[in-house]
């Protein structure tokens, strides 16, 4: 029997080794995600550790194509709903945690609930989720080609919940105006984070 993986630092070795054969440019991405995490991280003063494994992994299927993407959560029983068949690329996160647990051998609870929900965000995320969730928006490449991001990295060095529910705000009012559904999801996070914010 695989014995599980559940060293935050042994598992952002995996996943960093998972990756290796991933396009160049994704790879960079994750790597800009990881000292993006970090940087939150060390400002918030958060678990170095489970920020930079989430990061680590959490593209791990952004490559893939849809079809490709609705196979691969089909075979890991990944559920797919109607928001994600109309957008399967939202299933890279679930897939990816499904894989590390099933495929990998990972067992580690936060760091996978961090991987399989960075594109639409949780209401229950964790503070080092939340650091991976903003860098993974703001990353610096992202920035260029939207200065209106700017301000969520702004906002993200002094208060992540807020930082979180102005991203999510941003992009729920894009999707809005162009007559695409919105995932409930991210609806429920951007309300939880907007509740934290205000009692904060």
């Amino acid at each position: 029997m695989t014995a599980r993986l559940t060293d935050p630092e042994a598992i952002r070795d995996r996943f960093s080794e998972a990756m290796s054969d991933r396009p160049e440019k994704l790879q960079k991405h994750v790597k800009r995600v990881e000292r993006g995490a970090l940087r939150l991280a060390a400002i918030h003063e958060l678990d170095r550790d489970v920020c930079a494994a989430a990061a680590a992994g959490h593209d791990l299927f952004r490559h893939c194509r849809d079809a490709e993407l609705i196979a691969l959560s089909r075979h890991y029983h990944v559920p797919i709903g109607e928001h994600e068949a109309a957008a399967p690329i939202v299933l890279h996160g679930p897939l990816a945690a499904a894989y590390a647990r099933e495929a990998m051998s990972i067992d580690h609870d936060e760091i996978l609930t961090a991987i399989a929900y960075h594109t639409t965000a949780h209401p229950q995320y964790s503070l080092e989720a939340l650091a991976v969730f903003l860098a993974d928006k703001v990353d610096p490449r992202k920035m260029q080609r939207d200065p209106g991001l700017l301000a969520v990295a702004a906002a993200a060095e002094h208060d992540l919940h807020a930082a979180a529910a102005m991203f999510l705000e941003r992009r729920l009012t894009s999707q809005l105006n162009s007559g695409e559904m919105l995932h409930p999801l991210a609806v429920a996070s951007r309300n939880a984070f907007l509740q934290q914010t205000r009692r904060a």
